[in-house]
C-alpha cells in the first residue's frame, strides 16, 4: 500500500480485497453479539431523546427547505408561505430546555429501523469500529492472512469494550472511532493511498460532529498524531506542513458542518447551540461553582441564581434534569441567559478556588481513566411508542453477563499493557508512535469527560477498546515477522 511497492506487490494487494471483505464481514457479525443476546441495542433515556429530536429535526429541515423555496418564489403568489421554521424550532427548544447533537439526532432518526428499534444505528456504529480497525490492521500487517484477521476481529469483539458500546444507541463509541481514525490518519499517513486518506478524513470528521465532547478529543489526538508524524518522517518542515493540512482537515470540516447546521436550525453559528449548562453543573458538583454562587448570587444577579438561589443542587443530574432541575424550572429567557453566563461563572469560580478545581479535575480524570466496565448498559430494554418514543423494560437485566464482561475487558486491558511492556524492545518506531497517540487519545477522553461532564464507566468504555485492539495487531505483526520488523516498516521516512 505504501510507497516503494513493486507492480507485482500492488497487484497482489488488489487480489486480497476479496479476503479483506470476508474478514470485515465476519468481524462485523462477531461484533453484533450483544445485539443478538439482547435482541435489541442497549438504550438510555437519551436514546429516546435523540430519536424524538431527530424526527423533529428531519421534518423541520424539510420545512426549512420548503420555506426557502417559498421565499424564492414569493413574488409569483403561487403559494402561501408556510409557518416560520425558526419560530417552530424556538418553540421546541423553549419546551425542552435545550438541544442535543443535531447531527447524531438526525442520523438516529434515519437509522431507526426496523421500526424504531435503532438496530440499524447500532449496526452502523459497529461497522465504523470494524472499518477503522481494518485500516489499522492492513497498514500495520499488510501481509496478514485471513486467519490472522479473523483472530484479531474475534479478539476485538469478545475481549474489549468495542462490541458492548457499539451496541449502545448513543454516540459514545464514535469517540473511540474518532481517536482510532485520527491515529491511523496521522501516524500511518505515508502508507496510505489518497482515497484511503480522504475516507479517513470523512470518517473522523463525521464522528467528531456527533457529540460535543468529540471535538476537543479529536483536537488532542490529531495534534499528538501530527507530532508523531513529524518525529517519524525525518523530512523537511515544509513537507510536514503540507502533510499537516490533511491532519487539520477533519477538524475544519467538522467545524464547518456544525456551524452550518447550527445556523440553519437556530439562526446562530455555534459549535454547541442551545446546549444544556453541563459545565456549570459540573463546576457546582465539584465545589468551586457552588461556593462561588453562594458568595456572589446576591451581587452579580446571575440567571442561575434566579432559578436556584445561592444554593443550587450539588449533583449534575439533579441540577440539570431532576424534577426541580434547571430543565424544568428555568424559563426560556432564563435558559438563554444561563447559557450566556455559564463560561463566565465557571471561569471565575476556577480562578477563585484554583487549587480545589485543579485537584478535583485531576481526581476526576484519574478516576475516569480506569472506569470502563459495561455495567452502565442494561439488557432487556425496548423502544416503544412511535409517536412519543420511550424506553420500557420487557425482560430482566443480566448482571451476571455484565460481571463476566467486566472481568474480561479489564483483564484484556491490563494484559495489553503488560504485553506491550514485555515486547517494547521489538517494537518498530511507528508502533511506538501509534501507542503514544492512542494513550494521548485515552487521556484526552478521560480529561474531557471527567472535567467537563462527570465520571461514569460508559465515557471511558467507549474508547477503552483502542489499546487492546492495537496490541492484538502488534502481536500479529510480531508473530508474522518472528519479532523482526522489516526495514520498510521500521522506517518513517518518505
Amino acid at each position: 500500500m505504501g510507497d516503494g511497492t513493486s507492480p507485482t506487490q500492488r497487484t497482489g494487494d488488489r487480489l486480497t480485497w476479496r479476503s479483506e471483505g470476508l474478514v470485515f464481514a465476519v468481524t462485523l457479525l462477531l461484533m453484533l453479539w450483544p445485539l443478538a443476546v439482547n435482541r435489541a441495542p442497549f438504550y438510555s433515556a437519551d436514546s429516546a431523546s435523540y430519536l424524538r429530536g431527530g424526527e423533529f429535526g428531519f421534518n423541520t429541515g424539510l420545512l426549512i427547505l420548503d420555506h426557502w423555496g417559498q421565499s424564492l418564489f414569493a413574488g409569483s403568489g403561487s403559494a402561501v408561505a408556510p409557518s416560520d421554521p425558526k419560530a417552530i424550532v424556538a418553540g421546541a427548544i423553549a419546551e425542552s430546555g435545550g438541544a442535543r447533537s443535531l447531527i447524531y439526532s438526525v442520523v438516529t432518526y434515519i437509522l431507526r429501523a426496523p421500526g424504531i428499534s435503532l438496530m440499524a444505528l447500532a449496526v452502523t456504529q459497529a461497522a465504523a469500529v470494524v472499518l477503522v480497525m481494518s485500516f489499522l490492521r492492513r497498514l500495520m500487517v499488510p501481509a496478514s492472512t485471513v486467519r490472522e484477521g479473523l483472530v484479531i476481529g474475534a479478539g476485538l469483539a469478545f475481549l474489549t469494550t468495542a462490541a458492548w458500546y457499539a451496541a449502545y444507541a448513543m454516540p459514545d463509541v464514535l469517540a473511540g472511532v474518532t481517536i482510532a481514525g485520527s491515529l491511523v490518519l496521522t501516524v500511518f499517513f505515508d502508507r496510505m493511498t489518497v482515497p484511503a486518506r480522504v475516507a479517513l478524513v470523512l470518517l473522523v470528521a463525521a464522528c467528531t460532529t456527533t457529540h460535543g465532547s468529540h471535538l476537543p478529543i479529536a483536537l488532542g489526538t490529531l495534534t499528538a498524531g501530527a507530532a508523531a508524524n513529524f518525529w517519524l518522517q525525518r523530512g523537511s518542515v515544509v513537507a510536514w506542513l503540507r502533510t499537516a493540512l490533511w491532519f487539520a482537515s477533519p477538524l475544519v470540516l467538522a467545524v464547518i458542518v456544525l456551524l452550518s447546521a447550527s445556523y440553519a436550525a437556530f439562526g446562530q453559528a455555534s459549535l454547541a447551540p442551545k446546549r444544556y449548562p453541563i459545565q456549570l453543573a459540573r463546576s457546582v458538583a465539584d465545589g468551586p461553582g457552588a461556593w462561588y454562587l453562594r458568595d456572589h448570587c446576591a451581587i452579580e444577579h446571575y440567571a442561575i441564581c434566579e432559578v436556584f438561589g445561592p444554593n443550587p443542587p450539588r449533583k449534575v443530574g439533579e441540577f440539570l434534569w431532576g424534577p426541580n432541575g434547571v430543565r424544568y424550572r428555568a424559563s426560556p429567557e432564563q435558559m438563554e441567559r444561563i447559557r450566556a453566563e455559564e463560561s463566565t461563572i465557571v471561569r471565575r469560580a476556577a480562578m477563585e478556588y484554583p487549587l480545589a478545581q485543579i485537584g478535583r479535575s485531576i481526581r476526576n480524570t484519574a478516576r475516569q481513566l480506569i472506569q470502563f466496565s459495561p455495567d452502565d448498559l442494561v439488557f432487556g430494554g425496548r423502544m416503544v411508542g412511535k409517536e412519543d418514543p420511550s424506553i420500557t423494560q420487557v425482560r430482566p437485566d443480566q448482571p451476571g453477563l455484565k460481571t463476566v464482561g467486566t472481568v474480561i475487558v479489564y483483564a484484556s486491558f491490563v494484559t495489553s499493557i503488560l504485553l506491550l511492556v514485555a515486547v517494547r524492545r521489538r517494537l518498530a518506531r511507528i508502533e511506538v508512535a501509534a501507542i503514544a497517540v492512542a494513550v494521548v487519545g485515552l487521556l484526552a477522553n478521560a480529561a474531557v469527560c471527567g472535567i467537563l461532564s462527570g465520571v461514569t464507566d460508559r465515557y471511558q468504555g467507549r474508547v477503552a477498546w483502542i489499546l487492546p485492539g492495537l496490541t492484538l495487531i502488534i502481536l500479529a505483526r510480531l508473530l508474522s515477522n518472528r519479532g523482526q520488523p522489516p526495514a520498510s516498516f521500521e522506517s518513517g521516512s518518505r
